[in-house]
């Protein structure tokens, strides 16, 4: 190689070093330098987008306050960091990751359910509970009795919430089933309104919410998944892609407030049956 040659060679991979230490300080890896957490501890607030669902997640109609177990769990948890949570911005099922993305929030602070979809583009928090999802068919439909898998034909219709589980599920373990799709800003009872009214044949939803459903509206669905449910889920909050420094720090805190007892308290107040709690991770000696 020439004298020329050589510096160019040279002058290229100052060049790709330079771009690599850029990198390292401008994209969402989890640095301290640039990452969400940095910001957060900075301004001493979290700003968090949120999706009603009871219980949750609770969005009074008429004076839109909040109240639910995420939104207790997450004030407690930024209380003893030091900080506070502005709960200002709601999204869709659809919208929350790409909100995160924006930077429009900082962490999706109502519930989500863990799934490999949304995994490919955020992080989980620990996960404050987890849920059950199962099949809802109308009270006096048996066709699924024995098998829900019988309603993957497309003689079929799935009642579904465009960006929710029930979306994936359908997708994943109901292929060849056609779907009705509700926008993602619809309330989760109208997949069960759906389904009673016959504009559906089935719907996926876990066990507190179809609960709370069937104690307003006795008599018109019931489920039939129930040897064994149709997937479980971790209950989560969620954070960017990459966010690791701040998945870590709300993580702790979400642990924290488990193993010291102050999640069951609040679950205590707001559950209807259908929640599965988490292990302690230790056990107390006799």
């Amino acid at each position: 190689m020439d004298k020329k040659g050589t510096t160019l060679a040279v002058i290229a991979i100052i060049i790709s070093i330079a771009a690599l230490m850029m990198g390292g300080k401008t994209n969402a890896t989890g640095s301290i330098g640039s990452s969400v957490y940095n910001k957060v501890v900075s301004s001493g607030t979290i700003r968090a987008c949120y999706t009603a669902f009871p219980p949750a997640l609770i969005k009074d109609p008429n004076t839109g306050k909040l109240s639910g177990i995420f939104f207790e769990t997450l004030n407690k948890a930024a209380q003893n960091m030091g900080l506070k949570i502005d709960w200002s911005i709601e999204v869709g099922w659809g919208d929350a990751i790409e909100a995160l993305n924006s930077g429009k929030c900082d962490i999706v602070g109502s519930d989500s359910w863990s799934n490999s979809t949304r995994g490919k583009s955020a992080e989980f928090i620990q996960p404050v509970y987890y849920s059950a999802i199962n099949a809802y068919v109308r009270a006096n439909d048996n066709r699924f009795d024995n098998n829900v898998l019988v309603a993957n034909n497309a003689d079929y219709k799935l009642a579904t919430l465009d960006g929710e589980t029930s979306q994936a599920i359908a997708a994943q373990n109901f292929p060849n089933a056609k779907t009705v799709q509700l926008p993602q800003l619809s309330d989760v009872s109208q997949l069960f309104v759906n389904v009673a009214d016959g504009k559906a044949d089935m719907t996926f939803q876990d066990t507190a919410t179809a609960n709370q459903y069937m104690k307003s509206n006795p008599g018109k669905i019931k489920n039939v998944s129930t040897k064994k449910p149709i997937v479980v889920y971790g209950d989560v909050m969620m954070v960017k892609k990459g966010e690791f420094v701040f998945k870590s720090a709300i993580d702790n805190a979400i642990i924290e407030l488990l193993n010291n007892g102050y999640i069951d308290g609040v679950i205590n107040r707001y559950e209807s049956g259908g929640i599965y709690r988490v292990a302690t991770p230790y056990v107390i000696s006799q």
